[in-house]
């Protein structure tokens, strides 16, 4: 990339939320050649957090951008079983190891949000990105691309990306609708406990002794409860979390922080096998969250803004794809603002992301929502598909790790992709049908 200082076709970009979408967003822009200056209104004084699964369709973007695995304490998953609660007994095995060999050499790994995070700020600064901590916005006009913030101030860009999570105040702001998060009856009980403390209990040992790294699940359905683990941070810790219907006290608990106690969790664990409860009791501490749920938009940009990332498709961990499209989202940009001229329009170049990456991102947010709230049937669930996506419908339906679900999500090349629909940038009827992957 060459220097900014000097060159006459950068643009000034604005983006709202350190998160991972945003950091991923602000490393695409810096990488196309603009002057990049992110808002963050914490300070990261007191991070914390749970794990997260990455799959090939964001490591493909994350390795070509330079990201270091093992920095981030990449750990890469070899299978995924499923015993039954009460007996132990392997119901579902599914094996990930050919993953990484069918998808171009990129893994499906989990890591630590902490340490993913930490390296990608890494990776922002040591390209130039400037971030303004302690700086909440709090409006946007996205035709004049002016951000203003809570302190009274007001900053003018060429390009403003919002990503700052699903209680984005600014969905109406891009979208022109309002679409609230509302609740899905469920809540999680989260916690990280160190490999070594429960591989040294007798009763949780043979669980994971000899093992692959990899998820580990058990649910009882007519309960609602789910119980599934899986190491981050190079297999040295493990996440832990027990989906479960929100109980009354839960129901305002909204921050991922929301405290909780083991008791609580072997509550909802009555009836389930004793290393269920063993591997509870050894949380030193334990948070829960109630899960939320918000409508897919209609469309991702307005003006000279667009939104990405948890603030435009919050959605449930089904595929592991929340954190892989958001990071798809930022690589788009990163190609549709390359090799910026002056007579290049930001709002005609969001209007191709907005065709680009809205019907992969309701699609996605659709089949990973699917499971937790929709009653659907097959075919209602594939109405809903269809009002964004015209291509094959997965037929095993929406669960799992399944061969069919790997190849949907895990072969998209958002570079690649990108690349096809610029084609069509100065085509004023846009991408045409069966042009790009995922689009319709």
């Amino acid at each position: 990339m060459g220097s900014i200082e000097g060159t006459p076709h950068v643009l000034k970009c604005g983006i709202i939320g350190a998160g991972i979408a945003g950091l991923a967003a602000a490393i695409a822009l810096r990488r196309a050649g603009h002057e990049v200056e992110v808002f963050e209104k914490s300070t990261f004084k007191n991070e914390i957090g749970a794990a997260i699964t990455l799959t090939p369709n964001s490591l493909l973007v994350l390795d070509r951008w330079g990201f270091d695995e093992s920095k981030a304490g990449s750990t890469e998953k070899q299978q995924s079983r499923i015993l039954d609660p009460e007996t132990m007994e392997l119901k579902v095995h599914i094996d990930l190891t050919g993953v990484r060999e069918r998808f171009g050499g990129h893994g499906f790994a989990a890591f630590h949000r902490v340490d993913l995070h930490e390296e990608m700020r890494r990776m922002a600064r040591e390209l130039g990105v400037e971030a303004s901590l302690s700086k909440q916005a709090v409006a946007v006009d996205c035709e004049a691309g002016v951000i203003g913030f809570r302190d009274g101030g007001r900053v003018k860009k060429d390009l403003v990306i919002v990503a700052d999570g699903i209680k984005s105040g600014f969905v109406k702001t891009i979208t022109g609708e309002d679409i609230p998060t509302k609740k899905t009856g469920k809540s999680v009980y989260r916690t990280l406990i160190p490999v070594s403390r429960l591989m040294a209990n007798p009763l949780i040992q043979p669980m994971f002794e000899g093992q692959g790294s990899g998820f580990c699940a058990c649910a009882d359905l007519a309960k609602g409860v789910m119980f599934i683990t899986y190491p981050c941070s190079n297999d040295q810790v493990m996440n832990f979390a027990v989906f479960h219907p929100t109980k009354p006290h839960q129901v305002d608990a909204e921050d991922w922080n929301s405290p909780a106690t083991v008791e609580d969790v072997l509550e909802v664990l009555e009836g389930f096998h004793p290393a269920w409860h063993a591997i509870a009791k050894e949380a030193d501490a334990m948070k829960c969250y109630t899960v939320g749920h918000r409508d897919m938009i209609p469309r991702m940009t307005n003006g000279k803004a667009a939104i990405i990332g948890d603030a435009a498709h919050p959605m449930q961990p089904t595929h592991a794809q929340g954190g892989a499209v958001s990071i798809e989202d930022a690589a788009v940009l990163e190609v549709l603002f390359g090799g910026w001229t002056p007579t290049d329009s930001v709002e005609k170049r969001l209007e191709l992301f907005n065709q680009l990456r809205l019907p992969r991102d309701n699609v996605t947010q659709l089949m990973s929502n699917a499971m937790f709230y929709y009653s659907d049937s097959p075919e209602q669930t594939e109405q809903r598909v269809r009002r964004y996506y015209t291509g094959p419908i997965l037929e095993k339906g929406l669960t799992g790790w399944s061969e069919p679900v790997r190849e949907f999500f895990y072969s998209y090349d958002a570079f690649a992709e990108a690349e096809k629909a610029m084609k069509y940038k100065d085509d004023p009827d846009g991408i045409p049908e069966g042009a790009v992957k995922h689009f319709g």
